[in-house]
């Protein structure tokens, strides 16, 4: 990395995010769609590349919506001034609807109490609060069970300054090889549509599909599907289909902070882990699980360097990682590693890290937290260095 930019990072470990890469995915995704909108999930800080940048990217490039899952992340997005159509699919209780209606969102909502909240707060306030209901058809995590959709949504059209906008649900599991329980969920959304229908109700946004879906399952498109981890360049499984291009955008990187040379019975690390067998060179790199990167990478984690793959020796700590580099005697203090990225032919991957400490790669990218700073590229630039600890 430049100098110049080094300087202004002050720790040597950082997350790069190709903005470009975001900006392409979104136009992929939305070039595979057949005219049905398009929301891209934005929570847990844009799934760790930031969730200002890549919004402000994601809504430039053809998304319709933004979806969060807290009111906090919401408040961030409009403060930067995000004006495009944002839908809380977090639970709100009936004393923050106030805040809903201030940051002018699209709330997911299925208790009733908080929609007798919020159309109370949309009256005094002389707004129209818009709700997304929740709908239930094998998650069991939020919604009105299917079987009482119906009848509830029924209840929630009563309501005055409350109109629902969008009636959804969500899979368990729609990028596995078996469809099957994800094709009786589309049956029962389609059952309760047309049931609504019958009695002449009609919602004008009916929305299921996640990344799995919007891939595997054409069906289950509605009006909109709801993409997260494509966004950011990553399939959400090996099983779905991939008909198009993705481009990661996400990249861990270090600069090595020390080499030390080791002898014949020296270890390495807390717990003593790593024990030379002979004379050994070892780099030291200022990023830890602290920071995001998994403890359990000790001894069976790799990284890149120079366009080589090197071990992860010993036990992680808070800050620091060990990594062998006895047979690469070019390597020297200041050479950037990569931790998750590529570099030259070699790549390690979300999901390759992810299978060696039995996760995803949603746990995987989300994980690195607000130590590492953001470097954000552009046209193979840098754009500009986001550091939550320096701002």
């Amino acid at each position: 990395m430049d100098h110049h930019y080094q300087n202004k990072l002050l720790r040597r470990a950082w997350v790069e995010v190709n903005l470009d890469a975001v900006a392409y995915n979104v136009m992929e995704i939305k070039r595979h769609l057949s005219g049905v909108k398009m929301l891209a999930v934005v929570k847990a800080n844009g799934y760790g590349l930031g969730a200002i940048p890549t919004a402000q990217t994601i809504v430039k490039h053809g998304a319709d919506y933004l979806g969060v899952v807290m009111l906090d992340e919401a408040f961030e997005l409009r403060q930067a001034g995000v004006s495009a159509p944002i839908l809380n699919t977090g639970a709100v209780y009936s004393d923050q609807v106030d805040y809903v209606l201030d940051l002018n969102l699209e709330q997911m909502v299925f208790q009733f109490n908080v929609a007798e909240a919020l159309a109370k707060a949309a009256e005094k306030m002389n707004k129209i609060a818009k709700i997304h209901f929740k709908i239930d058809t094998g998650m069991s995590r939020f919604g009105v069970h299917f079987s009482k959709a119906v009848e509830e949504i029924e209840r929630f059209k009563r309501l005055s300054h409350l109109k629902i906008v969008g009636a959804f649900t969500h899979f368990p599991m729609s990028d596995a090889v078996d469809k099957s329980f994800a094709l009786l969920q589309i049956e029962r959304m389609k059952t309760i549509k047309r049931e609504l229908a019958e009695r002449g109700i009609y919602i004008p946004l009916w929305h299921m599909a996640n990344s799995g879906a919007t891939l595997d399952l054409p069906a289950s498109h509605m009006d909109m599907v709801r993409v997260g981890l494509m966004n950011y360049g990553y399939w959400p499984s090996f099983d779905v289909r991939r008909p198009f291009e993705l481009r990661p955008a996400m990249s861990v990187k270090a600069d090595i902070v020390a080499i030390r040379e080791i002898h014949r019975g020296d270890t390495v690390g807390y717990g003593r882990k790593f024990m030379a067998e002979k004379d050994e060179r070892i780099a030291v790199l200022p990023i830890g699980y602290a920071d995001g990167y998994n403890r359990k990478l000790s001894k069976i984690g790799q990284v890149l360097c120079r366009g080589r793959r090197l071990p992860i020796i010993g036990g992680l700590c808070m800050d620091a990682a060990f990594v062998k580099i006895t047979d690469e005697p070019q390597i020297q203090i200041g050479d950037t590693v990569t931790l998750m990225g590529s570099d030259g032919a070699e790549e390690i991957s979300p999901h390759d890290i992810a299978q060696l400490i039995g996760s995803v790669s949603y746990e995987v990218i989300s994980g690195f937290g607000r130590r590492l700073p953001r470097v954000y590229m552009k046209d193979q630039r840098i754009d500009y260095i986001h550091n939550e600890l320096t701002r």
